[in-house]
């Protein structure tokens, strides 16, 4: 079996705005767009709900190239299951994407909500985003079959559940 190199470590409140950065780069950049401030107020306001995991993937140089951010249960859409925490926002560095930081942050993130007690993770992802549905079904996420308008894009999102 082969180990993973990537270093995945619980995030200190001072990288709140690192995360920040690195969502909106990671957002425009899988749209092929400009950096939104909405999409930046979006994740400001997750990052306030109360945290079940968060962590990230330090890089070499001190940046952050990936986080994931796992809320408490009722957190994600009032139709989410009632005893599942909510994978709030994953990313990676657009730069550093494809080298398993990714598997190891959603991995982990499962991981810490079940050690924290909560049976299931339910997530939204963009219909369209194939990269990250391969990722979260991977990773063990069942569409439900659920979906809804994405918030600021309106985009078909779809619903996923672990556990």
């Amino acid at each position: 079996m082969i180990e993973s190199s990537v270093v995945v470590r619980p995030a200190s409140p001072d990288e709140t705005d690192a995360c920040i950065d690195l969502w909106a780069a990671a957002v425009a950049a899988r749209d092929g767009v400009g950096e939104d401030p909405a999409v930046r107020e979006r994740a400001r306001q997750k990052f306030a709900a109360e945290h079940v995991a968060w962590l990230v993937a330090p890089g070499d140089d001190g940046t952050v190239d990936g986080f994931v951010l796992v809320t408490a249960p009722g957190t994600g859409r009032s139709t989410d299951p009632t005893d599942a925490a909510y994978l709030s926002l994953l990313a990676v560095r657009p730069g550093v994407q494809a080298r398993g930081l990714g598997r190891s942050l959603l991995s982990e993130a499962v991981h810490d909500a079940r050690a924290a007690g909560h049976p299931r993770v339910v997530l939204h992802v963009l219909g369209d985003n194939d990269r990250a549905v391969r990722l979260y079904e991977a990773g063990g996420f069942v569409a439900t079959g659920d979906e809804f308008a994405h918030a600021l894009s309106g985009v078909t999102t779809r619903v996923y559940v672990a556990g």
